[in-house]
């Protein structure tokens, strides 16, 4: 199997999304333990971080195919491992600087509420950190287009409506950005000092 990263994470996408339309009375339940607020944070942080991911109590297309395509192309470019540690990273990332954001900004009397007992689920910061860090490892010109496109999809809501959702998926984009960049300069790096260590030889 070429993807299977992708192949799994498209598939526990379904699954939980066919067990939320099976069991219609327990998706509130479900949303509040998966949540990634103050509270869920603070009890069971690993299990809020890893599930949130997957409750998407709502439409799931077109999430799941930009998913499955953002999902292939790193995972076909970079390997399984790394494309985890980008999906891990936007999502991980993203999600405590804009919890616990929202709950300073709320300390300061910058915003309304914390974000302490709010429902915040969905698979969009893993999606985005992904298809921000696939769209680097397209060829010079795909990948202008590709980062204008993911550029604007996320500044444009973020401007005519900003706030922690819209938020985070600035954030995602920028950690994928940065991860990816990391991991390409390293790759480079990698080369010379292979030379450099075979003329010393």
């Amino acid at each position: 199997m070429a993807t299977p990263l992708t192949t799994a994470m498209v598939l526990l996408l379904l699954l939980a999304a066919l067990l939320l339309r099976t069991h219609p009375t327990d998706v509130s339940t479900v949303v509040a333990w998966a949540s990634t607020n103050l509270h869920n944070l603070a009890h069971h942080p690993v299990a809020a971080m890893l599930a949130s991911a997957f409750v998407v109590p709502g439409s799931l297309f077109p999430n799941v195919v930009i998913v499955a395509v953002s999902f292939a192309v790193l995972e076909r470019a970079v390997g399984a491992g790394r494309t985890a540690v980008i999906a891990l990273s936007g999502h991980a990332i993203a999600t405590l600087l804009t919890e616990y954001g929202a709950d300073l900004g709320a300390q300061w009397h910058l915003l309304a509420d914390t974000s302490a007992q709010r429902s915040d689920v969905g698979v969009s910061y893993v999606m985005y950190g992904v298809l921000a860090a696939s769209v680097l490892s397209l060829t010079a010109r795909a990948k202008l287009v590709g980062v204008l496109i993911v550029g604007l999809s996320v500044l444009v809501p973020f401007v005519l409506s900003p706030g922690m959702t819209t938020t985070g998926h600035v954030l995602s984009v920028a950690i994928g950005v940065a991860t990816m960049t990391l991991m390409q300069r390293r790759d480079r790096r990698r080369p010379s000092r292979e030379r450099g260590g075979r003329a010393v030889r």
